[in-house]
């Protein structure tokens, strides 16, 4: 079966499928899936079952893992995931449920905040990619935006406005705004707001 694309919104997002991410893919699959993202900017691949190692193998499909330290405030002994991979959920390293006290679930719940991954680093991110392991039936539920999309629908006059404008991101702003870090950090460390 080969790659096959499908829109699935108006506006972007495309749907996979006649592909298995648990195996190495043919240049022609990578090819598929670079034009599947310039077209679509957020593709769906439903149904993958794929351990962290497929995943990673295949993100290194389309260049190399970010390393993601300072993005979080985990210290490496207690990291959940290996090296290349962000734990945004609420487990700690022993699975379980992190307790509401803990600096980690605080600094994660600015993830549940309009964000754009890595768009803060010097060299942001190519993609990125989001894996669910265990969905909630009820809620849980992840939005996305095209700012492509949002630039193309804005009248000549606000493009002539901004056409030389740059946009600075900054991480710890969203954490600021989820109303538990204060933005005083040190050590890469967030100083919750009791």
């Amino acid at each position: 079966m080969s790659v096959s694309l499908r829109q699935i919104h108006p506006v972007f997002v495309g749907e996979v499928s006649g592909i298995d991410l648990s195996r190495a893919l043919s240049r022609e699959e990578v090819a598929a899936i670079e034009a599947g993202m310039d077209r679509y900017a957020v593709l769906v691949f439903h149904d993958q079952k794929i351990t962290d190692e497929q995943q990673m193998a295949f993100s290194r499909n389309f260049g190399a893992l970010e390393d993601a330290r300072g993005g979080n405030i985990t210290k490496p002994d207690d990291k959940r995931l290996q090296v290349g991979m962000n734990d945004v959920s609420n487990l700690g390293k022993n699975g379980r449920p992190l307790g509401r006290d803990s600096r980690e679930r605080a600094f994660n719940l600015g993830n549940m905040l309009w964000h754009s991954d890595s768009s803060f680093r010097p060299i942001p991110a190519k993609y990125s990619l989001l894996s669910a392991r265990v969905v909630n039936r009820v809620g849980g539920n992840t939005e996305f935006a095209d700012m492509r999309a949002a630039y193309d629908t804005l009248d000549a006059a606000t493009r002539a406005e901004i056409e030389d404008l740059v946009c600075e991101h900054s991480l710890m702003y969203s954490r600021t705004r989820s109303g538990r870090c204060s933005g005083r950090c040190a050590s890469g460390w967030c100083a919750p707001i009791r």
